[in-house]
């Protein structure tokens, strides 16, 4: 077996920030959750359903990816790295293919991670009737999901350049941005209302008016979903 230098501390680094990202992903698919079963329209709950599920699927590939590190660190400490069988004179052999490689598999978890948030982008899409929906229920853990998820894709980035594969690591450059791009979208502030009218004011508009409740249904009837 060939001698290999001790893995980098970024594999650890990586692991440790997509457990992360599991554990704050929990909230907000439990609010988007909940949020379905409230919901009375058909289509808002529909919407809401989806984006839960795309959290939900989101979750399951960090279990895959964090394996893939701990795969790509434990086949360095053991020495392995693409090994071929010999033939009888002691030369490679190549039809019983290789054993296992520490450097695909890193790229391949690094395309997971790349996925992940496609996926995560994937549950905030903007509708056309709905763009209210696509918004963090749990900002403050959706911010550590972006934040820990743009940390472990920039670690195995700094691991596919220390593994020469600089154009593998330049693919992860348009995600970083992406994350960040998502992050301020689904996880800004949402303005502070005014007071607005007391229910006083509203009922004497209404009397003064009967025209104004036929209009408030109305409009509540078309973009309430």
């Amino acid at each position: 077996m060939t001698e290999h230098p001790a893995p980098d501390d970024c594999l650890s680094r990586a692991a440790a920030e997509l457990v992360t990202v599991f554990e704050q992903l929990g909230a907000e698919h439990q609010a988007l959750t909940a949020e379905a079963k409230e919901i009375t329209s058909k289509e808002r709950r529909g919407t809401v359903h989806r984006m839960a599920e795309r959290i939900a699927q989101a979750g399951r590939a960090l279990d895959e990816i964090v394996s893939m590190l701990a795969t790509v660190h434990g086949l360095r400490v053991l020495g392995i790295d693409s090994q071929l069988s010999k033939d009888a004179d002691g030369r490679d052999y190549s039809p019983l293919n290789t054993l296992g490689s520490p450097g695909d598999t890193l790229y391949e978890a690094a395309s997971h991670i790349r996925e992940v948030a496609r996926t995560l982008g994937k549950a905030y899409t903007q509708t056309r009737k709905r763009p209210g929906l696509a918004r963090a229920r749990c900002p403050r853990q959706m911010r550590t999901v972006f934040a820990s998820l743009r940390a472990a894709l920039d670690s195995v980035r700094a691991e596919l350049v220390a593994s020469h594969d600089e154009e593998a690591a330049t693919e992860c450059t348009p995600t970083l941005e992406f994350l960040c791009a998502l992050e301020a979208r689904v996880c800004r502030a949402v303005p502070t209302q005014g007071a607005g009218p007391t229910a006083d004011e509203v009922v004497a508009a209404i009397q003064a008016d009967p025209d104004i409740a036929r209009a408030a249904a109305s409009a509540l009837e078309t973009t309430t979903v």
